[in-house]
């Protein structure tokens, strides 16, 4: 079975924490509008989380909620939504200071750069939930870490915030891909053994000249189930999942100065113009570019 470890392995992910402290008396938060995902960890007290359907979600200390296509939402210390919407400022506090009656926020955003449309972020639903009991093994321990490393207060380093979050955020993907029971379409794909060994070949050998016939004989299904089975799973056919994972390989070795012609060699293109053009249809802009602006920075 593929292990969830080999498609983490070149993943991109940045976390940055942008606030935390103790808010107190009527209180309200919307950080969405970045095109970034977002975070908020409640280190003590409650507070209440709208977003979408989502109503007045109570959340408690050790809850998390992460937001990983910059959803719209409100999290407030009022259970009415229209109070929740009106009200525009709070009194913050460092988290070092321990006034009764008050909520700790942890937030932070988490950049994926050149795997934002990568089919796992794709498919992860706009607001995410992690309830404290939920947690376990080194979830549990990650986070009772950031909330300890926040409460240091000015003494807090924001590399080991930073690194924290992106170790909790990998964390939480590797527990939901061996959850029976999510929803999550590649998860369930890497947990059918058929399926997982040809996820586990394309991302072994990106390079490989794929087709549908080649990799529905490596999981032992014929050519029309197997597309009906990816299509299903991944709500892609097989060739754009290819596409996605190569092009976004693409991206981080030309900002990391690779040459256009080794770069296009590595990911499976035997030209320069096919893989130009492939590129500037899924970016917007050609290889050349991506590859300048990295020098340029």
């Amino acid at each position: 079975m593929f292990n969830i470890n080999s498609l983490l392995s070149n993943f991109h992910l940045h976390a940055t924490i942008f606030h935390r402290s103790l808010l107190c008396k009527t209180w309200s938060t919307d950080t969405s509008g970045s095109g970034l995902a977002s975070f908020h960890l409640v280190s003590q007290g409650q507070a209440f989380l709208y977003c979408g359907d989502i109503k007045a979600l109570e959340l408690t200390a050790g809850d998390l909620v992460v937001f990983p296509h910059d959803a719209p939402h409100i999290i407030s210390s009022s259970n009415s939504e229209q109070a929740a919407a009106t009200i525009s400022r709070f009194v913050a506090y460092p988290m070092v200071d321990e006034p009764s009656d008050s909520t700790g926020l942890i937030c932070g955003y988490f950049d994926f750069s050149e795997d934002k449309n990568h089919p796992l972020i794709c498919q992860l639903p706009a607001c995410m939930v992690i309830r404290k009991q939920e947690q376990s093994g080194a979830l549990t321990g990650i986070t009772q870490s950031l909330i300890e490393e926040a409460k240091l207060g000015s003494l807090a380093n924001d590399v080991i915030l930073s690194r924290l979050s992106e170790v909790f955020f990998l964390s939480l993907l590797r527990k939901l891909s061996n959850d029976e029971h999510s929803n999550i379409g590649l998860f369930k794909a890497l947990q059918d053994p058929k399926m997982s060994k040809v996820l586990n070949a394309i991302s072994q050998d990106l390079c490989q000249s794929w087709s549908v016939n080649t990799l529905a004989e490596l999981g032992g299904y014929s050519r029309a189930s197997f597309a009906s089975y990816f299509k299903a799973y991944l709500d892609m056919t097989p060739i754009e999942y290819i596409t996605r994972l190569r092009l976004s390989q693409a991206q981080k070795q030309l900002r990391a100065g690779d040459s256009v012609y080794k770069t296009a060699l590595d990911v499976g293109y035997q030209s320069n113009i096919t893989f130009a053009k492939a590129f500037k249809r899924y970016f917007g802009y050609g290889p050349g570019s991506s590859r300048r602006a990295n020098t340029e920075a």
